[in-house]
């Protein structure tokens, strides 16, 4: 084996399986997902002591952005699947799928309903009601909008390839 290829098999090896195991840093914003969150609710509709450590520090996550409020996009849900459900023709069903995203300031993204956007903001975690807004179990204040260059909707190997006709 020359060397070129050992160091494109270790390349490729850093790339898939370190950042799976490198925890965030001291200075590193956590990244929740979708799954922790629906996780984290219990039988008794209470949350767990892990997303619980989250409420009032940074945190970022990333879904689709699902407008319901002013045009200037300074509160919107961010959603695991796109308000058009075009995935699985799902939409989002519960409080678990949901963040409530009170943007720090107006929003200067184009709005795009197939777009994964990325919010980082301070995480708020626990049944809360208000009379504009409604009811939220999760909502991120002070958030900054960016859009998730890269991300991956589906995980690779989920979508069949077509067969091949003989």
């Amino acid at each position: 084996m020359t060397r070129d290829v050992r160091v494109w098999l270790v390349a490729i090896f850093l790339v898939l399986f370190v950042p799976s195991v490198v925890v965030a840093g001291p200075d590193e914003i956590p990244r929740l997902t979708f799954a922790q969150l629906v996780d984290s609710i219990r039988a008794d509709s209470g949350l767990t002591e892990t997303i619980k450590s989250y409420n009032g520090k940074e945190v970022a996550i990333q879904g689709f952005i699902v407008p319901s409020g002013p045009p200037d996009l300074s509160f919107f849900l961010l959603s695991r699947v796109s308000a058009l459900g075009n995935y699985c023709c799902e939409a989002p069903v519960g409080q678990d799928e949901t963040v409530y995203v009170f943007a720090e300031k107006e929003v200067k993204i184009t709005y795009d309903p197939l777009r994964i956007f990325k919010i980082v903001g301070v995480f708020e975690a626990g049944m809360r009601s208000d009379a504009t807004n409604g009811p939220s179990l999760f909502r991120v204040r002070n958030a900054r909008v960016e859009e998730a260059l890269g991300a991956q909707i589906f995980k690779v190997g989920e979508i069949p390839a077509p067969a091949s006709k003989q």
